[in-house]
């Protein structure tokens, strides 16, 4: 077993232990509540207690957050779309289906493609964003009246969002249909701009935006929440070849979007009291940047997995800084120490 994947290993029992010193009594009892400040939303009386030189900036991002949030969930309609279910169990990420981002190039030419590609479009939120869990293998029902929560705002989490934009641009990259594939290219670029607006002003990603509030509004490493946004940044900068029909300005501004999103991710890495960098909790306050806890499972902790993507993920840019190799260096350090040999994970009667 390598490094890495004794780290992820390890990350599951260092959250089983943290869970259960977060209950009390015995396993029967109710869960200890977090402490009232413990979510430390983003709200005009945090960015106000902020140094004033930062407040400009995180009233505008609050208030655009606002505005944004009053335009709604996309209007709801039935699915007509020629593509019956898909036989077989449905493919794509572990939460959203249909979704294939790593199927022959051929496909995404194909009617069944563009017709998810269709429904996509259809699911896209005014706000630029997708909720989470979406089927696109299947027909799309009708919304009832009043079906609105929390992810209808547009979310990060469970993939949502950032593989939906990468979707549409690998079948954008293989129309052969001009007209068709108009709708395609602009809900990716309103997407897109989706995850500029959602950025924070000091480089971090929110879970849910508009803003939520509760554990929601966290700089959210949890289910690589952030580093795949940072991806998708990294890709379209890079001007990967599915994203040649993104202008060069707004290449620039992801560029842009990824330097600051970087700068975030060494400014939250965990520092021992002697200054050693070792790795990342799976939220960290938006304005603080220090570590957070979510759900009751989801303690203040230092986290293996999501830590262990994030390394890969500083290790793919092309051009690292000595911030960022310490930061790697710091985190492999921490694996090496923290690591429980002679483990393998197995799923039993899956």
């Amino acid at each position: 077993m390598d490094l890495l994947a004794r780290a992820r290993v390890a990350a599951i029992l260092i959250a089983a232990i943290a869970a259960m010193a977060a209950m009390t009594g015995t396993a029967a009892d109710a869960p200890r509540p977090w402490p009232p400040n413990q979510f430390a939303p983003v709200t005009l009386e945090r960015i106000a207690a902020l140094p004033a030189d930062q407040q400009p900036a995180w009233r505008t991002y609050w208030e655009a957050s606002e505005a944004l949030a009053r335009l709604g969930p996309a209007p709801a309609a039935p699915d007509f779309s020629p593509l019956q279910p898909i036989a077989g169990p449905p493919q794509g990420g572990r939460h959203t289906k249909g979704l294939r981002l790593k199927a022959a190039p051929a496909w995404y030419a194909a009617e069944e493609a563009r017709t998810i590609a269709d429904r996509v479009v259809a699911w896209q939120i005014a706000a630029g964003a997708w909720t989470k869990g979406i089927d696109y293998t299947r027909p799309r029902a009708a919304t009832a009246p009043g079906e609105i929560d929390l992810w209808s705002r547009g979310t990060f989490d469970n993939d949502a969002t950032i593989f939906e934009l990468r979707f549409l641009a690998l079948v954008t990259s293989a129309a052969t249909d001009a007209n068709r594939s108009v709708a395609w290219r602009e809900a990716f670029l309103r997407g897109l701009r989706y995850v500029f607006a959602a950025q924070y002003p000091n480089g971090g990603f929110p879970q849910v935006y508009p803003l939520a509030g509760g554990y929601h509004d966290a700089i959210t490493f949890n289910d690589d929440a952030m580093t795949h946004a940072l991806e998708l940044l990294r890709d379209v900068a890079a001007g990967k070849p599915e994203f040649a029909f993104v202008s060069g300005p707004l290449r620039e501004e992801a560029g842009r979007r990824l330097a600051r999103g970087i700068d975030c991710v060494l400014a939250t890495q965990i520092k021992t009291a002697d200054g050693r960098r070792t790795v990342w909790c799976q939220q960290h306050d938006a304005l603080t940047l220090q570590p957070r806890a979510a759900r009751n499972f989801e303690p203040i902790a230092a986290t293996a997995k999501e830590s262990a993507d994030l390394v890969q993920f500083l290790m793919s840019l092309p051009h690292p800084s000595p911030e960022v190799v310490a930061a790697v260096d710091g985190a492999m350090a921490w694996f090496r120490r923290t690591a429980l040999p002679d483990l393998a994970w197995r799923r039993v009667g899956a």
